[in-house]
């Protein structure tokens, strides 16, 4: 009867030879910076469609304000009939709930349009830049620790807005 037999020494020196290939491949392979993190909410404020979805919510907040404030001012009036009181008085109501109910909606919107372009940008930039992982933190709270060299956020920001003015 023969026996095979395999000798533990050939079954080592294989499996170091094939680990040693392995690491080699991913040291050749690996990238200083594959995984980085950037402020979510510096990037997010200091975007510049953020900046101006601000702009055009503080303008329309605004004018319905305004329309607001007069009925509010008529309200205040000594001149104006009991009726009149209890019909300004609804629209006053009704205008101060859609006002309310606008800043949420028009909020909570433009969040995720801008949001959604930044993620679009990201994925652009990550490509470019060949980062695998890229973590967002805010204020690094979500994040226990992470070196400064790995911070990307101006980076990211300042090609966010360039993208975003088709620069």
């Amino acid at each position: 009867m023969l026996k095979n037999k395999i000798n533990p020494h050939v079954v080592i020196n294989i499996l170091l030879i094939s680990l040693l290939i392995v690491f080699s491949v991913l040291f050749f392979f690996k990238s200083d910076k594959e995984v980085v993190y950037v402020d979510n909410a510096k990037l997010f404020d200091g975007f510049v469609m953020t900046k101006e979805m601000k702009r055009v919510g503080e303008k329309e907040f605004n004018s319905r304000k305004l329309v607001l404030d007069n009925l509010y001012a008529k309200l205040q009036a000594s001149t104006i009939s009991a009726t009149e009181k209890k019909i300004l008085m609804q629209q006053f109501i009704q205008g101060k709930s859609e006002l309310e109910q606008f800043n949420q909606v028009f909020a909570s919107e433009q969040t995720e349009k801008i949001w959604s372009r930044i993620k679009s940008y990201t994925t652009e930039f990550s490509k470019e830049k060949k980062y695998q992982l890229v973590i967002g933190s805010n204020n690094k709270q979500t994040v226990l620790f992470a070196d400064e060299k790995i911070d990307v956020t101006n980076e990211l920001l300042t090609y966010l807005n360039k993208k975003y003015e088709g620069l």
